[in-house]
C-alpha cells in the first residue's frame, strides 16, 4: 500500500502552510515588541542573540529599510 495524497490535498497543504507562515510572521512582530529592552534579562540563549545580531546587520536603522 501506497502513502499518496490527491493534487487537491497538496494544494491545501501549501495553502495551509502559506497560513502558517503569515500568522508566524505576524506574532513575530508582536514578540519584538514585547521583547524591546529586554534582551539583557530574558533568558535567551547566546546563539539566538549572535544570530538576531547578525541578521540586524543587513537593516539599515537611519532609513528604516533592509539592505539588498
Amino acid at each position: 500500500m501506497t502513502d499518496q495524497i490527491s493534487f487537491d490535498q497538496m494544494v491545501g497543504a501549501v495553502e495551509q502552510a502559506h497560513t502558517t507562515i503569515r500568522r508566524a510572521d505576524r506574532v513575530a512582530g508582536q514578540m519584538a515588541r514585547l521583547l524591546r529592552g529586554r534582551l539583557r534579562s530574558a533568558d535567551i540563549p547566546n546563539y539566538i542573540l549572535r544570530d538576531l545580531k547578525k541578521e540586524l546587520r543587513d537593516f539599515n536603522m537611519h532609513t528604516g529599510e533592509w539592505k539588498s
